[in-house]
């Protein structure tokens, strides 16, 4: 790391806002995993297809209860 690419933390918090908007630059600018080289990297590749997969599928289970709560509360 050299004096060019050093970020310094900001002594107060960013607000929300810019924290998501850098949280989205992340993952947009990240490499995308492949499914190709060293066993080592199908591995990774495969544990991040998993990951993914269990993420996203608890994330719309949380949702859905939480929907499926608030029609309950309505009717």
């Amino acid at each position: 790391m050299s004096v060019l690419t050093f970020h310094r933390r900001p002594s107060t918090p960013l607000p929300l806002g810019t924290r998501l908007r850098h949280l989205g630059e992340t993952i947009r600018w990240a490499p995308a995993p492949y499914f190709e080289g060293a066993p080592g990297q199908r591995l990774r590749f495969l544990g991040y297809l998993a990951g993914s997969v269990l993420l996203w599928t608890t994330l719309t289970l949380v949702v859905l209860t939480a929907l499926g709560r608030a029609l309950a509360t309505i009717g």
